[in-house]
């Protein structure tokens, strides 16, 4: 459960974009681009990044997608979150938040050893292109562990 909400957190948030409805806010659709990522202090170049979104009144989908970079690749499954009144869910879960043409969402959880990790993304689309930014810091630290900021074009 906890992989898969992780997974769910990453995909669907990775696309999130501001408006009353986002079914409405453009962030619906095929999107392509590259970005810089950075794993415990060591910098990779993405030279792909893409991911696939559906909107409708009520839900957002994060349909899939990929990242591929100089040190790792992912991949990235299909997620769906509800949203109503500027909050996004998962499942009964507030996750984030949806304004002013930003989406912000993030969760704290614990992982298997013990340790707690913060997750965070945010995600702005403006006319044909989505900026898409996420980390994650594992316990007290400051530092964020992953960092990942990627700029996408609409296809």
């Amino acid at each position: 459960m906890k992989a898969k909400f992780f997974t769910l957190v990453v995909l669907v948030l990775g696309g999130f974009v501001a408006a009353a409805d986002l079914n409405e806010s453009g962030v619906a659709g095929n999107w392509s681009g590259k970005g810089t990522y950075i794993l415990d202090g060591v910098l990779s170049q993405c030279s792909v990044m893409e991911m696939q979104y559906y909107a409708d009144e009520t839900q957002f989908v994060f349909v899939g997608g990929q990242r591929i970079c100089d040190n790792h690749e992912e991949q990235f499954y299909q997620v769906a979150l509800t949203y109503e009144d500027g909050k996004l869910y998962f499942g009964d879960q507030e996750v984030g938040t949806y304004g002013g043409g930003v989406i912000n969402v993030g969760f704290t959880q614990p992982e298997p050893n013990g340790d707690i990790r913060h997750w965070r993304m945010t995600i702005r689309v403006q006319g044909d292109h989505l900026m898409y930014e996420e980390s994650r810091r594992m316990n007290d630290e400051t530092t964020p562990l992953i960092s990942f900021a990627g700029m996408m074009q609409r296809l």
